[in-house]
């Protein structure tokens, strides 16, 4: 059984940002990372509880081939990416953090 995946506004805000920094630094850099952003969704639709808790009850997955995370929370057969961060950024800013 599958799971619908959506972004909230603040997720999508920084998927559009990081995209737009890696397109500055070479073009096409910045669709290959929003391919990487799909190809996580897409894992999240299948299986979203597979992927390690971040901080409880917040999981997150690694994006493919970028330092990014995409940080989640599942109710039901919905899975909620609530950010879209640079394993450099902080841990507060983390879903659940200080």
């Amino acid at each position: 059984m599958t799971h619908s995946v959506r972004f909230t506004p603040a997720a999508t805000q920084e998927v559009e940002a990081a995209f737009a920094w890696y397109e500055r630094l070479r073009s096409g850099l910045g669709d290959e990372f929003v391919r990487s952003v799909a190809a996580s969704a897409e894992s999240l639709e299948r299986n979203p509880e597979r992927f390690p808790l971040s901080r409880a009850p917040f999981r997150w997955v690694k994006l493919r081939r970028f330092p990014y995370g995409l940080h989640f929370s599942v109710q039901d057969r919905t899975v909620t990416i609530l950010a879209c961060l640079h394993f450099r950024q902080s841990p507060s800013r983390w879903p659940g953090g200080a």
